[in-house]
């Protein structure tokens, strides 16, 4: 295998895919390295939003497990409201397959896939990067993506500089008997109030419940104990023995620092690009693989800099984190005031569920509660 590459990519996620498979489209040489064997189980909710579907290509359709037209909301468990759409709004997929239709698309595009591989360490120098395999082998490259998630080692290795905060989610997949799935199919059930700055959820999949709990601080403390009460409130029984599984959530606040080097950048999770109300990344991730990509490209040619990529997300992203992080603020802070609201005034809920499907924007919404209610107001500054 040739060594030498112009664009290295650690991380084959939504972020790292999208960006490979944009490059090389182009003509250019691009290695993605990803330590998993493909196809590999993520730990996710996996539901995919209007903006979200809207960053993909044509063939994510086949991928879809159930379309949720109806979104309901919980305060600990209690008092459902429920809102419903004429069309799906989030659609429900499986990561490990979409994440694999993602690495298929960027290896036929053109790009070399190195699954199994686990990175060392990287260096960068004036003329370009080298990446290090714990199996003793090396690539060069001209320029590198750090796609490796929220505990990214790229990002831990060269002087980036990030602003998210680190929350924690514990999810599990649930299989229940076909006539209960029946019930869950076709919508969405979030609850909030039960654990600390966070919320937890249920997603109906083709065959289980995907079924979590997400937490946007590190501090909070027992969270299988908060997952064990949040089923127990929605009336599902976790089998002795399932398997949960954490993952760490790097809810960006809209303040972004330097997500690039002079030779390296950093997108989706590794970049601390996750939404701080509703811990959506996937979004994120689409969108931030295919801004790199644009500048990637233009540096190649020898036509922009990188530090062009954090000014695009400081454009383009950093303002919906920025108004979402203002939002998650108030709600997670207050969670009883703001659940008698939106029962009072289901059009609030309906517009946030609308701000997800990309149809508004958290600044939409966030002038709408300021000027409407005097809570938002009070957090207006």
């Amino acid at each position: 295998m040739n060594r030498d590459f112009d664009v290295i990519v650690c991380g084959a996620g939504p972020a790292g895919s999208t960006c490979g498979r944009l490059l090389a489209r182009r003509g250019a040489r691009v290695l993605l390295v990803d330590k998993a064997v493909f196809p590999r189980y993520k730990p996710c909710g996996g539901g995919l939003t209007g903006k979200a579907q809207g960053e993909l290509e044509s063939g994510w359709e086949n991928l879809v497990e159930d379309g949720t037209r109806e979104v309901v909301f919980y305060h600990r468990q209690k008092n459902p409201l429920v809102i419903t759409f004429p069309e799906p709004v989030i659609q429900m997929v499986s990561r490990e397959r979409l994440d694999n239709w993602l690495l298929e698309g960027a290896a036929a595009a053109g790009a070399v896939v190195r699954d199994g591989y686990k990175v060392a360490a990287v260096v960068e120098t004036a003329q370009g990067v080298e990446v290090c395999g714990a199996d003793g082998t090396a690539f060069r490259g001209r320029f590198l993506v750090g796609a490796d998630g929220a505990r990214s080692l790229v990002r831990r290795s060269l002087p980036f500089v990030t602003g998210a905060a680190a929350g924690v989610t514990l999810e599990c997949e649930l299989e229940v008997e076909a006539g209960l799935l029946a019930q869950y199919q076709g919508r969405v059930y979030l609850s909030y109030g039960g654990i600390p700055a966070g919320y937890g959820w249920i997603f109906p999949k083709g065959d289980h419940l995907s079924v979590g709990i997400g937490s946007f601080t590190r501090r909070v403390k027992g969270l299988k104990g908060y997952f064990l009460d949040f089923c127990r409130g929605m009336g599902l029984k976790v089998p002795e023995g399932v398997r949960c599984r954490g993952a760490v959530i790097p809810a960006a606040n809209g303040r972004i620092g330097a997500l690039h080097t002079a030779r390296a950048l950093l997108v989706g999770d590794a970049a601390g690009l996750v939404d701080p109300f509703s811990g959506e990344g996937i979004y994120y991730a689409l969108r931030s693989g295919r801004l790199a990509a644009e500048v990637l490209y233009a540096a190649l040619e020898g036509r922009e800099r990188l530090e062009n990529y954090t000014r695009r997300v400081q454009e383009e992203i950093a303002p919906s984190l920025h108004y979402a992080a203002r939002i998650a603020r108030v709600v997670y802070a207050l969670t009883p005031v703001v659940h008698r609201l939106v029962t009072a005034n289901p059009e609030v809920a309906r517009r946030l569920v609308t701000v997800l499907f990309g149809a508004a924007t958290y600044e939409d919404l966030w002038r709408y509660l300021v000027e409407r209610y005097a809570i938002f107001r009070r957090f207006h500054h």
